[in-house]
């Protein structure tokens, strides 16, 4: 690798071990090539501090800062009390499928979630104030005409393996992300509107975009950097293969390895106690935990009968009847386990059914609006949910987004009728269901897996039915529907979405994003508009001129309807055995229930009283408040305002 002005890395290279494995391959094993379970141990022993022949105006020892930009002012948002040890349990639904933190099949929220724990970017976000702060990077410019950034690398940063991050591991990552052999045609397009970034010496890397998007700062900024030493000289389809069920050592705080992965049942990740950034004052109260473990459960009742019986740590209760009505035993009257509704400004996602634009019978807009009709909110939120929820009327739920004139639509059988008979579906046969003129019956199959959802696609089921539709339910594994999905083998699935701070509608639902596989433009949506919406969004640094432009696509998407919309809820309904200590807010401002893994600890007085209880049934613990309105208090007195800093 050259560095202009002639400035090369220089190696301090020490393995201690070389290792090979041998892993189980079709029906029988074969030895392979060294990976990440051989990385993590292989450490280098590099000196701390810069490389001593960088001089300090190219990043290394001495580095000023001046002409550029920063942010070491910034309030810490973890708790200070925090306290690093003991470990969590915890139980997913699923095992992924795939490990890999890029390509095809990474884009699930439990892959983010390890992601963002064993791997950093140069920058990241505030929860809080939204300001950019410092990770990898500690400095960073933004040309005049908000097309070229810089960013001067920290010279302490260090992988899980030792060794340094460069330069050349941003542009390794660049690299593998434009290759289309990772198999994600949306991640090769963002990243190709980035030229190939240049390394201005070890610590300092340049990258110039080719268009104007007001974005594009913070998605070079925070992309996670991986380390070139494994991925510069392979191809994506290589990395693909390689790394399906690993993970390279990252610079975050945590490492999961090989050995405490065990295929179909668990995943540990163990905090890094060479972490690079330990000692950073800011980083105090962070990640406190040294092992989290996820356990695979499939069936949802068995994981809250587990967590009920201590298997786990945390419960997120998804489900409104258990809330109300079974969340009052005798461990959470006792204290033992602590019941929270936690309130926030989470930003909300899109929920529902999502119809296939691209295949009939949802190729025409009526047939949709004759689904949307058909789905009696009404009745799953009054009788199902509890009124634990608000009707989803917008793309944009519950932000500033959200157009208010949008229609408010319902529950409306006789349009439904109607509609079907302008679309040829007027005659039933003697089994009560809709026949075309060629005596073919309508009917649908949905496929989930979730067994708990199945009460709510029965209610469906229910109201299609006495109109003449036949909806068939499906049970999959999770990882299967995930691929069909994706592929956009489904005519009707039921899809949620985690929300975003800034809408990102060119990753949803504009028109290049509708035919390639393992987008998340699911429905196919394609409006001449709404590409036009996004072009001037894309460029646009005034923000209430970016509101105005969202609310008139959604709008457009109101009308084109290509989802049944479902419902929300602005909180997170928690419970947890009292073993742990966290902030008063207990999730930040911005952020989901994941969250507890970032700024929770294991408070030892309340373990040992969490103890002694469950020897003790005489024992009352502290109950403490259900609601927790930290975050709304904060409001009043600070405002909100999703504004970019």
């Amino acid at each position: 690798m050259q560095y202009r002005n002639s400035y090369t890395l220089r190696s301090f290279l020490a393995l201690t071990i070389t290792a090979l494995f041998i892993v189980g391959c079709g029906g029988g094993g074969k030895q392979e090539q060294e990976t990440a379970a051989d990385i993590i141990i292989m450490q280098e022993t590099v000196p701390p501090g810069a490389l001593p022949d960088v001089p300090a105006e190219l990043g290394g020892e001495g580095f000023t800062g001046e002409g550029w930009l920063s942010n070491n002012d910034y309030e810490s948002t973890a708790d200070p009390r925090g306290k690093i040890g003991g470990s969590i349990t915890w139980a997913i639904s699923e095992f992924p499928a795939t490990l890999r933190s890029i390509g095809k099949d990474s884009n699930s929220q439990f892959i983010s979630l390890i992601s963002d724990m064993v791997y950093e970017g140069l920058i990241t976000i505030h929860p809080t104030t939204l300001e950019f702060t410092p990770v990898l990077a500690t400095h960073w410019k933004i040309s005049d005409d908000y097309k070229t950034f810089s960013f001067r690398i920290n010279p302490n940063a260090r992988f899980a393996d030792g060794s340094r991050v460069t330069s050349e591991d941003v542009i390794a990552s660049w690299k593998l992300r434009v290759d289309s052999g990772i198999l994600a045609p949306y991640t090769n397009i963002i990243w190709n509107k980035f030229e190939e970034p240049v390394a201005e010496s070890p610590y300092i890397v340049r990258v110039q975009a080719k268009e104007l998007n007001w974005k594009f700062f913070l998605y070079f900024g925070s992309v996670a950097i991986l380390p070139a030493k494994y991925i510069g000289g392979i191809t994506g389809s290589e990395y693909m293969k390689k790394y399906q069920f690993e993970l390279l050592p990252g610079t975050g705080p945590y490492r999961l390895d090989k050995k405490n992965i065990i295929k179909g049942r668990s995943l540990t990740l163990k905090r890094r106690d060479d972490y690079w950034d330990k000692d950073n004052p800011k980083r105090k109260g962070y990640f406190n935990f040294k092992r989290i473990k996820f356990s695979i459960v499939n069936d949802e009742r068995l994981r809250f009968e587990k967590f009920k019986k201590g298997e786990f740590d945390f419960y997120l209760v998804g489900r409104a009847q258990w809330w109300m009505e079974e969340c009052n035993f005798e461990s959470i009257k006792r204290g033992l386990i602590q019941k929270r509704k936690v309130w926030n400004d989470d930003p909300q996602g899109v929920s529902g059914f999502v119809f296939n634009m691209r295949v009939p019978p949802f190729n025409d807009k009526r047939m949709r609006q004759v689904f949307a009709c058909l789905m009696n909110r009404e009745k799953l939120i009054s009788q199902l949910f509890f009124n634990e929820y608000t009707y989803i009327d917008s793309y944009y739920p519950g932000s500033v987004y959200e157009n208010p004139n949008n229609p408010k639509y319902r529950y409306n059988p006789e349009k439904a009728v109607q509609l079907l008979s302008e679309c040829g579906w007027k005659e039933r046969n003697s089994d009560g269901w809709l026949v075309n003129d060629k005596g073919q019956i309508f009917e649908l199959t949905i496929s989930f897996s979730a067994k708990s959802f199945e009460r709510i696609l029965t209610v469906y089921q229910e109201d299609l039915k006495r109109v003449g539709i036949k909806l068939s339910l499906k049970m999959s594994q999770g990882s299967t529907l995930f691929k069909m999905v994706n592929e956009r083998k489904f005519n009707i699935h039921f899809q949620s979405w985690t929300g975003l701070l800034f809408p990102n509608p060119e990753n949803s639902v504009s028109s290049w994003t509708a035919d390639p596989q393992n987008t998340t433009n699911l429905a196919g949506i394609k409006n001449d508009r709404i590409d036009e919406l996004i072009k001037e969004y894309n460029v646009c640094f005034d923000q209430e001129k970016r509101i105005k432009m969202i609310r008139e696509i959604d709008s457009i998407l109101m009308d084109i309807q290509h989802y049944a919309l479902g419902w929300y809820a602005p909180f997170q309904r928690i419970l947890y055995w009292n073993r742990f200590g966290h902030p008063d807010s207990y999730l930040s401002r911005t952020g989901d229930w994941l969250g507890v893994l970032q700024y929770w600890w294991v408070d030892e007085a309340k373990e040992k009283e969490l103890k002694e209880a469950k020897k003790s049934k005489s024992k009352q613990l502290e109950v403490g408040e259900v609601q927790v309105k930290y975050w709304e208090e904060y409001n009043k007195l600070h405002g909100r305002d999703y504004t970019l800093k």
